[in-house]
């Protein structure tokens, strides 16, 4: 389903609720959303911790999800 046909059918949803709260659910997504420059407002030290991790994730250095979980079920074993 693509992004357009996602924000069509929330928008239906939004302008002709079933139930009222559906519509106070939304709006308390929208008031604790996070800012679009959340990440600007991290301390530089933790944003460039992101950055580099994107980048080994784009270059395929790392660990796969899978292998991360096996790891911790392991551990909390333990």
């Amino acid at each position: 389903m693509s992004i357009d046909t996602i924000k069509l059918d929330l928008a239906k949803k939004i302008i002709d609720p079933q139930d009222k709260g559906i519509i106070n659910h939304i709006k308390a997504i929208f008031d604790t959303h996070p800012e679009a420059n959340w990440l600007e407002s991290l301390p530089d030290d933790v944003r460039a911790s992101l950055e580099q991790g994107i980048k080994e994730a784009d270059r395929g250095d790392g660990t796969h999800d899978v292998e991360v979980m096996k790891k911790v079920k392991k551990w909390l074993k333990k």
